[in-house]
């Protein structure tokens, strides 16, 4: 399957360098032109932006629970769901209309969305030819989720970039550091964008044409649907003070990265289902 994203892949990086290269020029330029915190579409991508990200636990622990035969296996899969609702709960309850006790009542629902998942699946009848590559997609995700967040969060600590919201806060520009500077450890995140990289979570679509027929013929919009999810949750970062071009074009390509790896994996085990 790899060898079939090539196109749209080599795409995405040019326009990632392209990216790249302009902001070392216009970073905070435009940044300045396109300021508006208020604005609410972008207020509701940050909400949402990285709801991919925090959805592939509870649905993945779900699939391993239905798809593994081993008990331990399938323990391990109930783990993951509701460990992993725990934390889409909190996410969910920390953006939403919850201001206090965000954290219990984050818990509450999360396991509770894991839970009705869990049942769900057990309608869902799942060919047995079906069930080993699905679980091995499960995994994929979970394990590129888990990269994909300590890439993000570790560049972030090493970069040490000042966001630019905080330089308005500041009233002065004098902190700003173009992104190919790194300041080290010093209590600023705005390099990579967290935001994109859970948004760029949304490209483990690719990874469909291993258990559909249909994704299999349609996997351009495998691609084209998560980049574009991706670019949208990219340009409201900006748009929020919170992010720089720069820094939205690495989180997607981290992100991408990720899954792009998870890909190569899997084509040395498995076969797309509509071949």
């Amino acid at each position: 399957m790899l060898k079939a994203y090539r196109k749209n892949i080599i795409l995405f990086y040019i326009l990632t360098a392209a990216a790249l290269v302009a902001a070392a020029f216009v970073d905070l330029e435009l940044d300045k032109l396109l300021n508006a915190p208020e604005n609410a579409f972008a207020v509701w991508f940050y909400n949402t932006g990285e709801i991919p990200c925090r959805l592939i636990c509870p649905i993945a622990g779900a699939a391993l629970f239905y798809c593994c035969r081993r008990d331990f296996s399938r323990f391990v899969g109930v783990c993951v769901s509701l460990g992993g609702g725990a934390y889409f709960g909190y996410y969910f309850a920390k953006h939403f209309f919850v201001e206090e006790n965000n954290l219990a009542f984050g818990i509450v629902f999360g396991v509770g969305f894991s839970i009705v998942v869990l049942i769900t699946g057990k309608f869902v009848k799942i060919p047995e030819k079906l069930k080993k590559p699905l679980a091995a997609l499960a995994v994929a995700g979970i394990v590129v989720m888990a990269v994909q967040l300590s890439l993000v969060e570790a560049m972030k600590y090493l970069w040490g970039r000042v966001r630019f919201r905080d330089l308005l806060a500041a009233g002065s520009f004098d902190a700003f550091t173009p992104w190919y500077v790194i300041n080290g450890i010093n209590g600023n995140k705005s390099f990579p964008s967290g935001h994109t990289g859970g948004a760029a979570m949304s490209f483990l679509m690719m990874l469909l044409p291993y258990v559909s027929k249909s994704a299999g013929k349609h996997r351009n919009l495998c691609f084209f649907i998560p980049f574009a999810y991706t670019c949208t949750v990219a340009v409201t970062r900006l748009v929020m003070g919170a992010h720089y071009l720069s820094d939205v074009a690495m989180g997607g390509a981290v992100g991408l990265l990720c899954v792009i790896i998870a890909l190569a994996v899997l084509d040395k085990k498995f076969k797309p289902a509509h071949i």
